[in-house]
């Protein structure tokens, strides 16, 4: 985790401004600080070239340049980054070939907020352990 100060440092990727205030919330009551958003794969590589985020949140299915694309820019950037894919998707091959590509993991979006926290913390707590 990053050393410029106590708290995790997160991208918020997702085209649905409902998830990213979701997200937002539910990280808000962890130590982390939300650095940037992106609505699309193609803003989200931008800003993590420029906020350098501790883990990033990658929605899978986004504008412009889907989340999966986003993914493989990243890690060819930065190959030990620390990217959970965010997906809605019942059809878990995607979320499972994100992870062989470079994810640390995935969260369903459709979980509930107690469900979606629980995940969040079991990714920002990996993170700390590395």
């Amino acid at each position: 985790m990053s050393t410029r100060n106590d708290k995790c440092r997160v991208l918020i990727a997702d085209d649905e401004p409902r998830i990213r205030t979701l997200m937002r919330a539910l990280l808000s009551g962890f130590d982390a600080e939300v650095v940037a958003e992106a609505e699309n794969g193609l803003e989200a590589v931008q800003a993590f070239e420029e906020c350098d985020p501790d883990i990033t949140f990658l929605d899978i299915d986004m504008p412009v340049k889907d989340g999966i694309e986003a993914l493989a820019e990243i890690i060819e950037k930065s190959p030990v980054a620390a990217v959970v894919m965010l997906t809605a998707k019942s059809d878990m091959e995607v979320a499972d070939s994100c992870v062989e590509a470079g994810a640390r993991g995935y969260i369903r979006k459709g979980a509930t907020p107690g469900a979606l926290s629980l995940l969040i913390k079991a990714q920002l707590d990996a993170l700390s352990a590395n």
